[in-house]
């Protein structure tokens, strides 16, 4: 009802100053109100003063006409949650959320019925690009000074998967301790950042031993896990089936259709691989035709615990995994027990 009354008030006027007062007169109060929602702002169209980051709140700005918009930037990732306020003591601000392409994300005329400041709330969309831009003018493109004020909560890193190629493994701190997180690819850089790692760096002089974890998709919760492999359920019909990093073989059940196997670790060889797990042991892997018996000196094999039985082992192509006489065992193919 307010903004309606002054536009009654500056349409009369209008009308009275177009008898009294020169054609070619600017004043700003004879320009009338024009529909927030109906313009495409451009960039030609605002004057930059500065940026912001979570937290801040600007200097008093001045806001002339023209340019017809004055803006600050801002950096934020997919999901944060933004709220901003825009508060003037002599104009009526009206304020805009864009993003770096200058699509409107969001907007804001009056905070309420009895409040004129702009107050804008939301959840940044998807974007390429971090940069964003809060926009803002007076409602009637008359001078005035404002303050802008902007909070903003991060969104959860790790949320938002769908695949395991969404997700990327990182040190959780500054430096490589051996601790991992795992994070959206997208949102790799927004993390390392947020570590705020001092320059130069400074980290203790220890050796790290990897211990071959990936950052997996959980598709029930849709959130980037650092699985280690002796817990990863790798391949089978799934709708993002795992995969084992390098070094390891993904061991399926046999006989059994669609199932999720587990990974397990490559060893000997040329090479002499080690097993990284203390607590296994390297043997034989019985499903390839490499026989250490019949001179295949250097044959490849897989760590396993010390008592493990044929569901990880395996049983190679002429024989079957089956639980017989009280424990798993290779029997012949078709055999009995």
């Amino acid at each position: 009802m307010k903004k309606l009354a002054s536009l009654v008030s500056a349409v009369s006027l209008f009308a009275f100053t177009t008898v009294v007062a020169p054609a070619c007169s600017t004043s700003t109060e004879e320009k009338e109100p024009v529909a927030e929602t109906s313009q495409g702002i451009t960039k030609s169209q605002l004057k930059i003063v500065g940026s912001l980051s979570y937290g801040e709140t600007s200097a008093v700005t001045a806001y002339k006409f023209p340019p017809r918009y004055t803006a600050y930037k801002f950096a934020g990732s997919t999901g944060d949650a933004i709220d901003v306020w825009v508060k003037s003591p002599n104009g009526d601000p009206v304020a805009w959320i864009l993003d770096d392409d200058f699509r409107v994300v969001a907007m804001n005329d009056d905070a309420s019925r009895t409040d004129t400041s702009s107050h804008v709330q939301v959840t940044l969309p998807a974007h390429a690009s971090a940069t964003h831009y809060i926009v803002v003018r007076d409602y009637w493109l008359s001078n005035m000074t404002f303050k802008v004020s902007l909070a903003g909560k991060a969104s959860d890193p790790s949320f938002g998967c769908n695949v395991d190629k969404d997700c990327v493994r990182l040190d959780k701190d500054c430096c490589q301790l051996g601790d991992y997180v795992a994070v959206l690819a997208s949102k790799a850089d927004a993390y390392k950042a947020s570590l705020k790692c001092p320059d130069p760096l400074y980290c203790p002089m220890i050796m790290v031993v990897d211990d071959h974890s990936v950052a997996q998709c959980n598709a029930q919760t849709h959130r980037c896990e650092v699985v280690k492999p002796k817990d990863i359920q790798c391949g089978g019909f799934t709708m993002n089936p795992h995969a084992c990093p390098d070094g390891y073989r993904c061991r399926l059940p046999q006989h059994v259709a669609d199932v999720p196997g587990k990974c397990v670790q490559f060893c000997g060889g040329i090479a002499a691989f080690q097993c990284t797990d203390p607590n296994e042991q390297c043997i034989d892997d019985p499903t390839d035709d490499c026989d250490p018996n019949k001179g295949g000196a250097d044959c490849g094999g897989i760590c396993v615990p010390p008592n493990a039985d044929c569901r990880t082992t395996g049983c190679g192509p002429t024989g079957m995994c089956s639980f017989c006489w009280g424990s798993w065992s290779c029997l012949p193919q078709g055999a009995r027990c």
